[in-house]
């Protein structure tokens, strides 16, 4: 008797084993986050939870950053074996999954006191977080999508200093050039780099209803307002501004060469600033400033451009509440501590203030602060092939081959073609 209860207990253990290895949850999250300090950060936060959190493994599924956004995000989502949780934008992206059943309804899990704990405003209706007054997406970076990143020595050496207004800034691009010095590297093969930056100078000129109705479609690009923005960039244009690869060059590439000291200056968002661990040397010097003032009556005179940036939970997704615990541990000021001090600003209260910053950061956070206004990238609040057409025009000027009175007729005839089909 005493042998067969022995093996009996054995059998339970075993049993006991099967169970508890049947029990274990795999968590898929997809992302685009391939290296650097962020991504480093994020495999700590991971591992933490994992080790809170014995029976559930987190399985990252992760394409470069054109990729997921051109093919691998949707790929993902239409596959049998779907993401739990997904990265994405704020703004038209939401919305698009939502109505395509994509994105799970979040009232209840911030209904319990979650939603407190970020700042208010990302969940107001320009925020993107929400569709139809329902939250669909927990943000957990607040992303600058652009800003103009300068090579301190650079300007040293030619002894300049950031501009303030519009006409300081194609005196820099000037002097830069009859210098030798390439003013302005932008890899642009992707439309949306430049373009981030080419529509919020169109934001700074354009009066807001105006340009509203544009990207809208209730309205014509071919506007006065518009017609001075992209005037604009055609004065940096012959002031020597772009490197001429600019039409071909990738974003990453052209990131490298800012880095490598090939140009004075990249316009490109917040995200540099996490890059620079593994793309620059150690004693490059670098820092940045918001597009100048070009219009100083304009109401969005002073704004930035940016966009909140998280995770959506997929609907369909067999491990919701795993998901959204994962989330709640993703947003816990611990976890946003490490996430703000690899270089991303936390939209979590208070987390910012206690964060060790680098000096890039903290002068995101400080420009931030003193911003009248944040003005949304035309690609994550409209119709992508709309916001996509000003992008193609705006590069169509910076590259010669279009006048801004030939690019305003181009958007306007091709938009009307789209709709058409």
């Amino acid at each position: 008797m005493r042998g067969l209860t022995l093996t009996l207990a054995g059998l339970g253990a075993v049993l006991m084993i099967g169970t508890s290895a049947m029990a274990q949850t795999e968590l898929r999250i997809t992302h685009s986050m391939t290296g650097g300090s962020n991504r480093d950060a994020f495999d700590q936060i991971v591992a933490n939870f994992e080790a809170a959190n014995p029976d559930i493994t987190v399985k990252q599924i992760v394409f470069d950053d054109d990729l997921y956004q051109d093919t691998g995000l949707i790929t993902q989502l239409q596959s049998s074996d779907i993401p739990d949780i997904y990265f994405q934008w704020a703004g038209f992206p939401v919305q698009r999954d939502t109505e395509a059943g994509y994105a799970m309804d979040l009232s209840a899990a911030v209904a319990d006191g979650w939603g407190d704990t970020f700042v208010e405003s990302v969940w107001t209706d320009g925020a993107g977080t929400l569709v139809d007054g329902k939250p669909r997406l927990v943000p957990t970076s607040l992303d600058i999508t652009n800003t103009i990143w300068y090579n301190t020595d650079i300007f040293e050496e030619n002894g300049l200093s950031a501009p303030a207004t519009w006409e300081e800034f194609v005196s820099v691009v000037s002097a830069l050039a009859e210098a030798g010095v390439t003013p302005i590297i932008q890899g642009n093969n992707e439309l949306w780099p430049f373009g981030n930056w080419a529509s919020h100078i169109a934001a700074r000129v354009v009066p807001p209803a105006e340009y509203e109705a544009a990207f809208k479609q209730q309205g014509s690009f071919n506007t006065p307002g518009f017609l001075r923005a992209l005037e604009l960039i055609d004065e940096l244009r012959e002031a020597g501004a772009f490197n001429r690869d600019m039409p071909g060059l990738g974003a990453d590439p052209a990131m490298a060469g800012f880095f490598q000291g090939a140009a004075a200056m990249h316009p490109i968002g917040s995200w540099l600033v996490p890059s620079a661990g593994e793309l620059a040397d150690d004693d490059f010097a670098y820092d940045q400033f918001d597009t100048p003032v070009i219009d100083a009556d304009h109401p969005l005179s002073d704004s930035v451009i940016g966009t909140l940036t998280g995770f959506i939970v997929h609907d369909q997704s067999e491990n919701q509440d795993k998901a959204i615990a994962f989330l709640k541990h993703f947003t816990a000021p611990e976890s946003q501590k490490l996430w703000a001090e690899s270089g991303l600003l936390s939209p979590v209260k208070g987390v910012n203030d206690v964060a060790d910053l680098d000096d890039q950061t903290k002068s995101i956070a400080a420009m931030l602060a003193n911003a009248g206004s944040m003005v949304p990238p035309p690609d994550t609040t409209f119709p992508v092939p709309v916001a996509e057409a000003y992008y193609q025009a705006a590069a169509y000027v910076a590259g010669g081959e279009k006048t801004p009175a030939e690019a305003l007729e181009w958007i306007d005839e091709t938009l009307a073609v789209m709709g058409k089909q």
